[in-house]
């Protein structure tokens, strides 16, 4: 139920985001930010950057790993399967060419951003090419939406398609947090993903499924 002019207004507002933060924006809410977990949790041990005990660093991670690389792959894959047998295979097909090349963009822009010399193939995988944007917010900016928008187009239900909605942007905005919280990223690298998120979920879907936008499905 989202129409070509709500994708588009997504995908302006998001590249307008996107690019006023990677001109600094939002670095002195970072640093206000940073200080207060500091302040308030100080760092786990003297050799790390992680902030609060173990248990609190540990939970961050595994809430941030819904946007990890092994987590996408085992829930595209089950969704991918679920769509398949349920007899959707064009949205089956349309849903692994997001997830595909939105991890394909992500990496590019992570190589654009970065400022070493050499990639290795080692960084790409790791996931250590350049910390700007948050690729973890940016992939769970993407799949979750995407998942939502794909039950929703089979459902009728209004209770069921608030749900779907509210659970996707609930997943987006803790695997952002926590990558706040886990001292993986800095506020503009997390806005940095979820604006860039937007922008290419909207893109995606007015591409792939504009004939679908077009009868408000």
């Amino acid at each position: 139920m989202i129409s070509n002019k709500s994708l588009m207004a997504m995908l302006i507002i998001g590249l307008s985001l996107f690019f006023v933060t990677s001109f600094g924006i939002f670095n002195r809410l970072s640093g206000d930010v940073s200080s207060i977990l500091f302040n308030s949790l100080g760092y786990t041990n003297k050799w790390s950057r992680t902030y609060g005990p173990s248990w609190l660093v540990n939970m961050n991670s595994n809430i941030g790993s819904f946007g990890s690389k092994e987590l996408v792959f085992i829930i595209s894959t089950i969704f991918f399967s679920y769509l398949a047998v349920t007899n959707r295979k064009i949205d089956a097909l349309k849903f692994a060419i997001t997830v595909i090349i939105s991890l394909m963009f992500i990496v590019l822009v992570k190589y654009i951003n970065s400022e070493k010399e050499t990639v290795t193939i080692k960084e790409i995988f790791t996931e250590t090419l350049a910390n700007f944007p948050s690729g973890h917010t940016f992939i769970s900016t993407v799949l979750y939406p995407s998942i939502a928008y794909l039950l929703l187009k089979e459902n009728t239900f209004p209770r069921l398609k608030r749900f779907y909605f509210i659970s996707a942007v609930s997943i987006v905005l803790v695997v952002g947090m926590s990558r706040v919280m886990g001292g993986g990223h800095t506020v503009t690298e997390v806005i940095a993903g979820w604006s860039l998120g937007i922008s290419w979920f909207a893109l995606i879907k007015f591409i792939l499924f504009r004939k679908s936008n077009n009868k408000n499905l």
